[in-house]
């Protein structure tokens, strides 16, 4: 080996050297900003029109908000609640809510003709109205069925991407991985 080629080899090492310390200053710096974002996991009941005023009007603006407007006795209520439950653990950065139509005082009329409804927002801005929802879906659906048509709307972020952030990698784990040929 020649001087030459073995300062060539020693600069290869100084750079692959500092692309490792950068890239775990840039992971570093990324968890640091993810872990800043407010987590919700889980459907938040509203109890008053303050409180659906609140939701929309006083979460960051790059915070999704999904309102669900019910009523118990309403076909596909229940179902669009429990997708819903589901979807809230697997979006973790979106905010789930849920509100009685009885609670914000709306007409019986939109009750009985617009049920279940789901509002989305970001910014304080409605993004997505999806008034009586069972039109799109049918009144018997899935979280998976909810989530693929919020998903075509492109309402809802990628979740490989919201779950792989979340636990500190941005690859989706091997196990889960279409590339495999058994």
């Amino acid at each position: 080996m020649t001087l030459q080629e073995y300062s060539m080899l020693q600069v290869s090492e100084d750079d692959e050297e500092f692309l490792q310390q950068y890239r775990k200053q840039r992971m570093e710096e990324m968890r640091k900003q993810l872990s800043s974002k407010k987590l919700f996991e889980k459907v938040y009941e509203l109890a008053s029109p303050e409180e659906f005023l609140n939701a929309v009007d006083k979460e960051h603006k790059s915070t999704t908000v999904m309102i669900h407007i019910y009523e118990t006795d309403i076909p596909g209520c229940e179902a669009l609640a429990g997708c819903m439950l589901c979807l809230a653990a697997e979006y973790p950065l979106v905010k789930f809510c849920k509100i009685q139509s009885s609670v914000i005082g709306t007409s019986e009329r939109f009750t009985e003709n617009a049920l279940p409804t789901l509002l989305i927002y970001k910014g304080g801005e409605l993004i997505g109205n999806f008034v009586r929802i069972t039109d799109q879906l049918g009144e018997d659906f899935f979280a998976v069925d909810l989530e693929a048509f919020l998903q075509e709307c492109c309402l809802l972020p990628e979740k490989d991407v919201v779950t792989g952030s979340i636990h500190g990698t941005l690859v989706p784990d091997s196990e889960d991985s279409d590339l495999d040929i058994d």
